[in-house]
């Protein structure tokens, strides 16, 4: 969906994107958010499955047990990041906007926000543009 960004201060930005990312619907929440001067990143917590079998004779027990425990963490760095795209999206038959990193090649990177506010998702478009333009000025006078 077309959306022509505003500008926006650099350190209102950076509490948009925060806050918006803390806030959004709890099936979308990451456990901890974090915006560096070369990364945006994601930790979704532990995932641990495991898996048990025990067989018990005569007061001796026998058996076999496996585990797997990950981290589940994630980061989009600003240098993959060629814009962002506004999304609409319809589930259980209500409206969403979704604010999406999008590569050089057109690639959706990672969906950062689900909302059911248009308002709200423009806003995290005001937020990203600012930041990933900064990014790209801070990068371009290193060289």
């Amino acid at each position: 969906m077309p959306y022509n960004t505003k500008n926006i201060s650099i350190s209102e930005a950076y509490e948009v994107i925060d806050q918006m990312v803390m806030t959004q619907h709890r099936a979308w929440k990451p456990d901890y958010f974090i915006i560096t001067d070369r990364y945006l990143g994601w930790d979704y917590g532990s995932v641990s499955r495991g898996r048990t079998n025990a067989v018990v004779y005569n007061g001796l027990a026998t058996g076999t047990s496996s585990s797997t425990i990950r981290d589940v963490n994630e980061r989009v760095y600003f240098n993959q990041v060629d814009h962002v795209q506004l999304l609409d999206w319809t589930r259980k038959f209500k409206q969403w906007y979704v604010v999406t990193l999008v590569d050089q090649n057109g690639n959706y990177i990672k969906h950062i926000l689900r909302t059911r506010s248009k308002s709200d998702a423009e806003l995290m478009m005001d937020a990203l543009s600012a930041v990933l333009s900064d990014r790209k000025e801070s990068n371009s006078t290193r060289i």
